[in-house]
């Protein structure tokens, strides 16, 4: 998956942006929303999820409808049954799940729009692992996948804004040469590509650079950081949910490559095949 968050702000001063972010726990999400702290980040996506005068998400889809780049009905449509739906799309999960307070989030927020920072949207966009798994099948690479969901999300910044963008993105798989992989944005033209970071014009779209720890340098890019993971914790505490009312004893399993994870893929195979869930749809090949 990958999330951008837009922001407008007089002069872009990435340092003093940073700091801003710092003092408002807004940055990197392996620091302000691991694993099992997602308190934080579940308030700001709250309230980054809220329509204005609307109330704020009360369950997984809710969340999904305010931040998905698709909508809930393209999300569901690479499902290849209702069967193997059924983990990711029947429970409904209650929103706040982790804790989190939406009063804090529209607080944080606030400190934001106090500090010069207009945030003008964020949006995400989700691959889940059947549609990873197609992809890698047609020949292609993960990180051909990651940079296609970049160049969706960097196109629809540049819709929602009155003139050209600067995107910054994080690096992908240690790639500097990026021009090859974002004809989707038009003619781009090489700025820089140097250790550390990867520069691009494009015309009337603007700049898009990829840096280095770019998530914990540059505040918009923390932020999506944090909302994105807070998105992903939720589709995995519904899918693991969803698991675990079938066997109890199934661990609370993160989803990433740690040995609960691995206990939970080995528990839920024999329940897997007797449904049938295609295997396809339960664990990514790359």
């Amino acid at each position: 998956m990958a999330t951008a968050a837009t922001i407008e702000v007089a002069r872009y001063d990435a340092e003093k942006l940073r700091e801003v972010g710092d003092t408002l726990g807004i940055g990197d999400s392996k620091r302000h929303s691991a694993f099992g702290k997602m308190k934080h980040a579940e308030g700001l996506a709250l309230a980054l999820a809220t329509p204005k005068g609307g109330k704020p998400p009360t369950d997984a889809d809710d969340l999904l409808a305010a931040l998905s780049l698709d909508g809930i009905l393209a999300l569901r449509s690479p499902c290849p049954d209702p069967i193997t739906a059924r983990p990711c799309w029947e429970t409904r999960l209650p929103l706040p799940a982790f804790g989190g307070d939406v009063e804090t989030g529209r607080a944080l927020l606030a400190e934001l729009k106090g500090a010069g920072v207009k945030l003008r949207r964020v949006r995400t966009t989700l691959a889940c692992a059947g549609v990873l798994n197609a992809w890698l099948a047609s020949g292609r690479t993960k990180l051909t996948l990651d940079l296609h969901l970049f160049e969706r999300l960097i196109l629809d910044a540049r819709g929602a804004t009155r003139g050209p963008v600067h995107a910054i993105c994080g690096m992908v798989g240690g790639l500097r040469r990026y021009a090859p992989h974002l004809g989707g944005l038009g003619a781009v033209s090489i700025v820089e590509e140097v250790k550390g970071a990867s520069r691009y014009e494009v015309p009337k779209l603007g700049r898009v650079d990829f840096e280095v720890k770019s998530d914990d340098r540059h505040l918009p890019v923390g932020l999506a950081s944090m909302v994105g993971k807070y998105v992903r914790e939720v589709a995995m505490a519904r899918l693991v949910g969803w698991y675990r009312a079938q066997d109890d004893s199934l661990p609370a399993a993160s989803g990433y490559h740690d040995p609960v994870t691995r206990s939970f893929v080995e528990g839920t195979a024999a329940l897997r095949k007797k449904l049938p869930v295609a295997d396809a749809c339960f664990e990514r090949r790359g």
